[in-house]
């Protein structure tokens, strides 16, 4: 009886554990200010206040490596700038936030606090363009074009 037991919660909760791989978290965010702009806020974010140490950085590329430090211990995190544009053509930074070990929510906060940054030093951010009216679906022909007019 007690083999089945064991058996049963074996089958049941660790040999699904076993099967899984770990999941590699990472939140994104885009905006719509410069490359600069989010590039300067991102770096000052990480360095000066959070006090993160900043291993390794490349502007031309985009990244930032950095030490995710909270109660004691360091876990290495990322910061991916990529120069995008949105569905409507507005060119934008999508932000992408990665911190090894830790739940997406740090991930998250990580994000807001940079667009919050962006917002407090740069104001809003710049609209993002409107796509452009779908054509008229109205055959109709203008008026005063030539078909209008009577013929003599």
């Amino acid at each position: 009886m007690r083999a089945r037991i064991v058996l049963g919660i074996w089958l049941g909760v660790v040999a699904p554990l076993a099967l899984t791989s770990p999941a590699a978290a990472r939140s994104t965010d885009a905006h719509t200010y410069t490359f600069d702009q989010t590039w300067a806020a991102a770096v000052r974010l990480i360095a000066v206040d959070f006090r993160f140490p900043i291993s390794d950085r490349d502007q031309d590329i985009g990244y930032i490596l950095f030490e995710y430090r909270e109660g004691g211990r360091a876990h290495h995190g990322s910061l991916e700038l990529v120069r995008a544009r949105d569905e409507n053509g507005t060119p934008v930074v999508r932000v992408v936030a990665q911190v090894n070990a830790m739940p997406s929510y740090v991930e998250r906060h990580l994000l807001d606090r940079l667009r919050r940054k962006l917002t407090d030093e740069y104001g809003s951010p710049p609209p993002s363009r409107r796509p452009p009216p779908p054509p008229s679906d109205d055959a109709s022909p203008d008026p005063g074009s030539e078909e209008d007019e009577p013929t003599s």
